[in-house]
């Protein structure tokens, strides 16, 4: 091969092209046995043999490249499984489980040591909150802080004074109406009136109010036109009624929850 490159430009023999290539001179054409062979001369046919010649030297080239890639491809798998072989080794090596043996161990080595600090002092203020205590649980002392604190719980009361009038009446039912004035410093949005009957009368129809009985007590809730109930001032609320043992005036008003007093 070295010598046919060589000799790339220079014109070659017959003679020489059989040695480098290894050939046999055969007849090149397709004619029947009984034809002539052409002359070994001719320029055809060195040109065919010059053709053989470059395809088994590129065959062989090929065949080189195809060896080298095997073998590189050998050596990788070696280097590959070589150095798994080594970190597998390590990681289940003695030497190495002896080295990181201590990493989990250093919390427990430390742990015991900081309560043994702490505990030492630990005693010693025992006593001290014990006589504290002792000394401020007196009965005199406790009574009333107890009651001051039980105070603030309760809910601020709303002023309110309130009229009360029958404007009509007959033999089993009646008219009339509450006037409910806010002597407060809160406006109310919305409201809610109540109040007890003491004989049984029983609400049949309201107005500027939004009724509900149960038993005797009567609830009158605010309505859309006058859900706000402004400090000082008032709201009229009328009714009609049904009695059946007389039709004596209500108790108990209150104005969200606050006690009314009359006008």
């Amino acid at each position: 091969m070295g010598r046919a490159h060589r000799r790339r430009n220079e014109e070659l023999s017959v003679a020489e092209l059989l040695r480098e290539t290894g050939a046999t001179p055969r007849s090149l054409d397709d004619a029947s046995p009984g034809a002539r062979v052409r002359d070994e001369t001719g320029e055809g046919y060195r040109e065919r043999l010059e053709q053989r010649a470059r395809e088994a030297a590129s065959a062989q080239q090929r065949a080189g490249r195809r060896i080298r890639w095997a073998s590189a491809t050998a050596g990788a798998v070696v280097v590959v499984g070589s150095l798994v072989v080594i970190a597998v080794t390590s990681e289940s090596s003695p030497g190495r489980q002896a080295a990181t043996a201590p990493d989990p161990l250093a919390p427990a080595t430390t742990t015991p040591r900081t309560p043994a600090t702490t505990s030492a002092p630990g005693p010693t203020p025992m006593p001290t909150v014990l006589r504290q205590t002792a000394t401020s649980a007196s009965p005199t002392s406790s009574t009333p802080q107890t009651a001051t604190q039980a105070a603030p719980p309760a809910a601020p009361a709303v002023p309110c004074t309130v009229r009360y009038a029958v404007t009509d009446q007959w033999n089993n039912g009646f008219t009339a109406g509450v006037a409910v004035t806010n002597t407060g410093s809160r406006t109310l949005t919305p409201w809610t009136v109540t109040w007890t009957f003491t004989a049984g009368q029983r609400v049949t129809h309201s107005w500027n109010g939004d009724f509900g009985q149960s038993g005797s007590r009567v609830t009158m809730k605010a309505v859309s036109y006058n859900l706000t109930l402004a400090p000082g001032a008032t709201v009229d609320i009328g009714f009609n009624g049904s009695f059946d043992r007389g039709n004596p005036a209500p108790t108990g008003f209150t104005l969200d929850g606050a006690r009314c007093d009359p006008a």
